[in-house]
């Protein structure tokens, strides 16, 4: 099984784990706000594939935590930003 996470220092001498990727890992989709913009696009996107509240299956996390892979409405796999999800 392999577990991406970094660790990072606390108040307390201790360390605190961020985001571990398990095979079991469900997330929960907080924000549909698009964040993807780029030229020649009519309308923004990077979220028209996600549905507010559902619980999806976390795939990796990659960018040093900043994305999640997960299959969306689509069945596909793509990034999004982590700050549109909660684990569950």
């Amino acid at each position: 099984m392999r577990s991406i996470g970094s660790g990072a220092a606390n108040l307390d001498g201790g360390v605190a784990m961020a985001t571990t990727w398990q095979p079991t890992t469900l997330v929960q989709c907080i924000s549909i706000d698009p964040w993807l913009t780029y030229p020649g696009c009519d309308e923004p996107g990077g979220c028209h594939d996600l549905t507010l509240g559902r619980i999806y299956q976390l795939l990796a996390i990659e960018a040093d935590g900043a994305f999640y892979r997960i299959n969306d409405d689509s069945g596909d796999d793509f990034l999004y930003p982590a700050s549109h999800f909660r684990v569950v």
